[in-house]
């Protein structure tokens, strides 16, 4: 309220409307500085010209209400804006009322039939060029989104119309009993962008999307943005996926279940971990999936301590276990020696972690007739009874410790 004075006479009170706008104009500025609007009127140009917003509008707005820190409902969006400057956020003659669930959805129709990831995939050329970044490097990964409800998990896959299918699979976030999907982004190196965003099914797997990623999008990344390099996790490095790798330099881990990779580690272990304080690696040379490669074996301390606590974990249980199963079969008695050395046999194969040693096949006498025989009275039957010790074996420790505290980085 304010008394506005002219001439010595006192006006009746002005009548002033507060809005909220916070940190919304900042968002705001930014898909202005972007040039997104204009860059979605052009790619989906109004189809009615009695329709209020456009299509880069209601992008905008959307974005402005998905950044608001509320989850709200799209037929609450008119809600959301009534207390902001609609006007000063969205465009000139636009008001809360015009952003409604209608308009918004006619706009996420026009989207998805225009192609979700061609549409945003133009989007964020467009947002690297104006922010002049140089994308010569794309980090790809994926995540997983766990949903409540059951979807179309149920459905098989020529059933679902060509959508992807909200399902249980590999679980990030650690909930692998709810339905969930996964998203897919390539981001570039400067300032973490996605230059590309592909929703996929939720038991998809990322050796399978990553190459399919790799076939379709990364020729048009190249050429729109001047992508160079492409770095991903070990779920890249694979025959077929090097295969579709062979015009663009990437850069990977290796899988530590790789054969190679596995000989290669131990190899080079012992030289690496002369001192386990400090970091060491070692560059060779050599060739996969028919591509000629370097490959870097990095041991890592970090890895080492956390390794060794875990395996010391593993071991002592496994052992355990191990021991128990060699106690047990110790107060077992058998028929005969053949049965003893089958039961031998059949632990022998179940060790993983153990070995026998100093194994005996003792004979044991027996009585039939309870009570304390005579002195000269001769035993009627016999029994074999298997003695001797269990000892740690200390290979596999060393070795899947070496395995565990190095890892190897490969480029072409």
């Amino acid at each position: 309220m304010a008394a506005h004075v002219e001439t010595g006479t006192m006006l009746a009170p002005s009548n002033y409307q507060s809005q909220v706008i916070k940190h919304l104009g900042l968002v705001a500025g930014m898909v202005d500085e972007l040039g997104l609007v204009e860059r979605i009127d052009q790619l989906l140009p109004k189809d009615e010209e009695r329709r209020t917003l456009s299509h880069g509008q209601v992008v905008k707005a959307m974005i402005i209400n998905g950044l608001g820190f509320n989850q709200r409902a799209l037929y609450l969006s008119s809600h959301f804006f009534q207390d902001k400057p609609v006007a000063r956020l969205i465009g000139d003659g636009i008001e809360a009322a015009h952003i409604n669930d209608d308009v918004q959805g006619r706009t996420l129709d026009t989207i998805y039939g225009y192609g979700l990831e061609r549409f945003y995939a133009q989007l964020s050329v467009q947002a690297a060029v104006r922010l002049g970044l140089t994308c010569r490097t794309g980090h790809l990964d994926s995540t997983s989104f766990h949903v409540d409800g059951e979807y179309n998990s149920q459905l098989p896959a020529d059933e679902t119309g060509g959508l992807i299918t909200i399902t249980k699979g590999y679980s990030r976030d650690h909930r692998p009993d709810l339905n969930q999907v996964v998203l897919q982004l390539i981001c570039e190196n400067q300032a973490g962008i996605p230059l590309l965003m592909k929703p996929l099914s939720g038991n998809s797997a990322d050796k399978t999307g990553f190459r399919e990623t790799i076939k379709m999008h990364i020729g048009q990344l190249q050429q729109d943005v001047g992508l160079r390099y492409l770095v991903a996790d070990s779920a890249l490095y694979c025959h077929e996926s090097l295969q579709e790798m062979k015009d663009i330099l990437w850069i990977s881990r290796v899988p530590e279940t790789l054969t190679l990779a596995k000989d290669m580690i131990q190899q080079a272990a012992p030289m690496l971990m002369v001192n386990p304080d400090e970091q060491a690696m070692m560059s060779l040379c050599t060739r996969y999936g028919d591509i000629r490669q370097r490959w870097l074996i990095v041991y890592s301390p970090e890895a080492y301590q956390r390794s060794r606590q875990t395996l010391n974990k593993q071991f002592r249980q496994q052992s355990q276990t191990e021991l128990k199963a060699f106690e047990s079969l110790c107060k077992q008695a058998f028929a005969c020696e053949t049965d003893a050395r089958h039961a031998l046999d059949k632990l022998q194969k179940k060790l993983k972690i153990t070995e026998l040693l100093d194994i005996t096949l003792v004979e044991e006498f027996r009585h039939s007739k309870p009570g304390r025989p005579g002195k000269e009275v001769q035993p009627d039957r016999y029994i074999i009874r298997i003695t001797g010790t269990l000892a740690t074996r200390l290979l596999p420790y060393q070795q899947k410790l070496a395995r565990k505290s190095c890892f190897i980085v490969a480029t072409n």
